[in-house]
Formats: structure tokens, C-alpha cells, sequence
């Protein structure tokens, strides 16, 4: 967060919606949540304009993260269905970025700076790998 004075920059994850019995691509069946990340200015802490936004949705059952295009976010807001193949997986296990809202961390964090989520880092040879802790 930057902040001077009476006016800031901040960035914010936010849940949309939940899905319940989705089957993820793990084969389970559990709890997909929609999540938007944005950052925006604000001035006495009233969000003014937003910008950077992304809308992703995790799974609840192994924490996998897959980036939802813009078209499928529309198509959600008329619909409760969840289409399972129009996303793209976000493969936040190897590109070392946070499993709850998708930000670049750096191997040495256990928690995200940005959300405040609990990411557990293991090595598998020399690429770090993200597993959700429950």
C-alpha cells in the first residue's frame, strides 16, 4: 500500500462467488470460489478508479488456480454455471506466485504481502513448488 496523506494505492482480492460440486481437474469434487484482483487509488480510503484487473478461480480441494477470460466472467454474471473448459489453468505451483489470489512472490515468503494467504513452499529439484495448506 502507498499511502500519502489523504490518498493511496492499494491492491485488493476480492471473492465473488462460490460454485459448489465442481470437479476439478485433480478429480475431486468440491468448491470452486471466483476471485477478482485489482489495484486501485483511492483518496480517505473511498476506491476512486480501478486498474490491473484479473479474475481467477480457485479450488478449494488442491488450490489450483486457473486465470477465467473476460467473455466466461460476463457469461457468470447471467448464468451460475461454471464451465471448467473455458478456463486456462494458471500454473501457480512453478511460476512461484501465491495460490490464493496469483501475485509474484518470491520463494522466501510464507505468506502473500498482497492477500495475507498462507503459501507453503517445497522444493522438487530446483523448481519451487506451491502447495495449498488447509
Amino acid at each position: 500500500m502507498f499511502f500519502i496523506g489523504i490518498f493511496g494505492i492499494q491492491d485488493k482480492v476480492k471473492l465473488l462467488n462460490e460454485y459448489p460440486n465442481v470437479t476439478c481437474r485433480c478429480g475431486a469434487l468440491s468448491t470452486a470460489e471466483s476471485i477478482e484482483k485489482y489495484r486501485y487509488f483511492h483518496i480517505f480510503f473511498i476506491p476512486i478508479y480501478k486498474w490491473n484487473r484479473a479474475r481467477f478461480v480457485r479450488m478449494r480441494c488442491c488450490g489450483s488456480l486457473f486465470r477465467m477470460p473476460d467473455d466466461h466472467a460476463e457469461d457468470l454474471k447471467r448464468d451460475l454455471d461454471l464451465d471448467m473448459g473455458r478456463l486456462e489453468e494458471f500454473d501457480s505451483h512453478e511460476a512461484g506466485r501465491c495460490v490464493h489470489c496469483g501475485a509474484e512472490l518470491h520463494p522466501s515468503f510464507s505468506f502473500c504481502p498482497y492477500c495475507g494467504g498462507k503459501n507453503m513452499w517445497k522444493t522438487k529439484g530446483t523448481v519451487p513448488v506451491v502447495r495449498h495448506s488447509k
